[in-house]
């Protein structure tokens, strides 16, 4: 049984911070520097096919969805981070708040973001494309 609590509305309650990006390097790039940044706890992305006006015209094009995870704390952190970063003049950058979550997944986002150590080492591994060579680092 998995347990749950209800958090009081407080700086380590858990928020998602989506964003768009036009590829998926951009998409990693922007995942890999918040984590390391130690500014969310995980980024996931999904392809979503858009349609938007811009500058007067209609545009339909193929983006990614980011989904960041981390503490409602750091999420105007986080934001800032993500629009000095993002390549589009006005990225849409949201924040939700979480009604409930696990505490076993909330002690660990706490004690992760908060631990002074480095949680990617400098060998590069951001740069590569398999998410699984991840596995190397231990």
């Amino acid at each position: 049984m998995m347990l749950f609590e209800r958090f009081d509305k407080s700086l380590k309650d858990i928020v998602f911070v989506y964003t768009i990006c036009g590829s998926m390097e951009e998409a990693r790039e922007l995942g890999y520097s918040s984590i390391e940044e130690k500014l969310a706890i995980s980024m996931d992305s999904w392809p979503v096919h858009s349609v938007y006006p811009w500058q007067g015209e209609m545009q339909e094009v193929d983006q990614f969805m980011l989904m960041f995870g981390t503490q409602k704390a750091l999420s105007e952190k986080l934001v800032k981070h993500i629009e000095s970063e993002h390549s589009y003049k006005i990225p849409m950058v949201i924040v939700c708040n979480t009604d409930m979550t696990n505490i076993p997944y909330s002690l660990w986002v706490e004690n992760t973001l908060n631990d002074e150590k480095k949680i990617i080492s400098d060998d590069g591994v951001h740069n590569k494309k398999d998410i699984n060579s991840l596995n190397k680092l231990k």
